[in-house]
């Protein structure tokens, strides 16, 4: 096939996306699942930037682990405050400003004052001088007000951190001038003050909001958001969201579990699929996670490798995200019967499961109450792709036997 004709051979395939974007890491939802208070707090602490504009210097530091919606709350809130304001005759800019691409006090100056002036030089001018043009030129002569939000500021606090100190002190010499530089400071903990002198660590005596890792619950919430606007209707099945977000929240990082759901489509793509099933998920687990290590499948005994062959059967033939324990018994059984291996008591079984989901990556239980079953269930998943730990297993398997 002609390299022409593979790339219209994809273009025509249907698709499970409806707007694939949606799930893109510049992508702000307008809503954003248990982050509503986080929003309420901000928007507490940030009014007087609309009741007495230019009255005082507002700061606040968010912190938490990756993909706890740092940069998401500081995007929306700040959209949002900005166009309050502006309703409101106020002319407040919020700026978003990533530390890991603006890495010093010159970039990050220059980037400010280019959100007034797109064709401002990138070069001719120090850093005391953008001080000024920025603060005199811009800000006191359009009257404007900025939330400056600096995200990734860890590396930019330890490496040049008077940045924040510079700027709230920039009209200093002006007797009461007006306070028109607010800021967000977004860090993944308050480490970076431990290293910062006194006189800039005090910069930052100010409130500080911690957000916390996200419950699975919460993650499947947020799932199902992004799929109303990303996937057509019926597509993601409910088992596969329940899946990505039990391997999502090892982390409780909701940009990880909307990386597999992206990929999870994009497999479910490739298979010409309309569906995208637990498989596909488990399949995008491993694009992010690769490789199964054969020399743990080898260290295992027999009986774990028979366990993991009838949970990996199983899944396969039901399609299924998970395995009850009493399938997983039964298919082991059978495995067992075509090997000509006596089978082992449920009791063992199940302790050889347990050491498989202590000591491997391979396999992880949870326990869930079942619609049609009294009291809780012992559910088995596997984190990794079926098709290639099945493969993995008899292999093993042959060369043993």
């Amino acid at each position: 096939m002609s390299v022409r004709n593979i790339v219209n051979d994809v273009l025509k395939r249907p698709t499970v996306f409806r707007d694939e974007t949606k799930l893109s890491i510049d992508y702000t939802p307008l809503e954003l699942p248990h982050r509503e208070e986080v929003i309420r707090k901000l928007a507490q602490l940030f009014k007087t930037l609309i009741e007495n504009p230019g009255g005082a210097t507002k700061k606040v530091v968010i912190t938490g682990p990756s993909g706890t919606g740092k940069t998401a709350v500081t995007k929306r809130f700040g959209s949002m405050i900005q166009d309050f304001a502006n309703e409101r005759g106020i002319n407040l800019h919020y700026i978003h400003i990533n530390c890991r691409r603006y890495k010093t006090s010159f970039m990050i100056l220059i980037r400010i004052i280019q959100h007034f002036n797109p064709n401002f030089p990138k070069r001719g001018f120090n850093v005391a001088e953008l001080f000024h043009i920025l603060a005199d030129e811009i800000l006191e002569k359009e009257e404007a007000y900025v939330l400056l939000c600096l995200d990734d500021a860890d590396l930019l606090l330890l490496n040049d951190p008077a940045l924040i100190y510079d700027l709230t002190r920039m009209r200093d010499d002006s007797l009461n001038s007006k306070q028109r530089l607010s800021f967000i400071t977004v860090a993944k903990n308050n480490l970076f003050k431990i290293k910062l002198d006194a006189s800039i660590s005090s910069t930052f005596q100010c409130s500080t909001i911690h957000l916390e890792k996200y419950s699975n619950l919460q993650l499947i919430d947020i799932l199902k958001d992004r799929i109303k606007e990303t996937f057509f209707d019926g597509t993601v099945l409910n088992q596969t969201i329940n899946l990505i977000a039990d391997f999502a929240a090892e982390f409780g990082d909701a940009r990880y579990a909307l990386e597999l759901l992206w990929l999870a489509g994009k497999h479910a793509d490739d298979a010409k699929s309309l569906q995208i099933t637990p498989e596909f998920a488990r399949q995008a687990k491993g694009d992010l996670d690769p490789g199964i290590k054969k020399e743990i499948i080898r260290d295992l005994n027999l009986h774990q490798k028979l366990i993991l062959l009838a949970i990996t059967r199983q899944l396969k033939s039901t399609e299924k995200a998970y395995v009850i324990m009493g399938d997983c018994q039964r298919a082991y059984q059978i495995i067992c019967e075509e090997h000509g291996i006596t089978h082992r008591s449920y009791t063992k079984v199940w302790e050889h499961v347990k050491e498989l989901a202590d000591y491997s990556d391979f396999l992880s239980t949870k326990v869930a109450k079942l619609d049609n079953k009294p009291g809780q269930t012992t559910l088995l998943r596997l984190n990794v792709p079926i098709e290639i730990l099945e493969q993995v297993l008899e292999d093993e398997l042959t060369q043993k036997g």
